[in-house]
């Protein structure tokens, strides 16, 4: 018995019959019917929003609900090194146009890995300090200083 090759999905049947539609209706419609085009037409709008509405409505959809029920919807995040995370902090704080808060809370999450993955309180105080002389009223001082988020609700 041959093999009849990989299962065929739904989205590739209706691809194919519409495409397969739209092929004959224009070859019928130059055996002298001018209406066949008008149908080709039809078939080849019908054939677009086909592949449109599968390939960005349904099939987002269909993963979303499967990633749903199996538990497997997100995607893991990328495998970091530190030395990624401090150069990724790092280009917080130096680029411009990055919002107060983004650079604060980097300025914070950058000294705590210096402070406690790198063994260096000098740098970590040099980071937090430069972020403090952007914004030194920032609300998000306050809450560091009492160590909690009781100030920012």
């Amino acid at each position: 018995m041959p093999s009849l090759g990989p299962p065929t999905s739904p989205g590739s049947v209706g691809r194919f019959a519409f495409g397969a539609a739209t092929v004959v209706a224009a070859l019928l419609g130059l055996l002298g019917d001018a209406r066949w085009f008008a149908a080709s037409g039809a078939f080849g709008v019908v054939w677009w929003a086909w592949d449109a509405l599968g390939d960005n409505v349904v099939a987002p959809v269909l993963r979303l609900l499967t990633g749903a029920v199996s538990g497997a919807g997100a995607e893991e995040p990328p495998d970091l090194t530190m030395d990624d995370t401090v150069r990724l902090l790092e280009s917080h704080l130096a680029a411009d146009g990055v919002p107060r808060h983004v650079q604060i809370q980097s300025a914070l999450r950058l000294a705590e890995i210096y402070r406690l993955n790198r063994k260096d309180p000098e740098k970590a105080e040099d980071v937090l300090a430069r972020v403090k002389q952007r914004w030194p009223d920032a609300p998000e001082w306050k809450a560091f200083a009492r160590g909690g988020d009781d100030v920012m609700k």
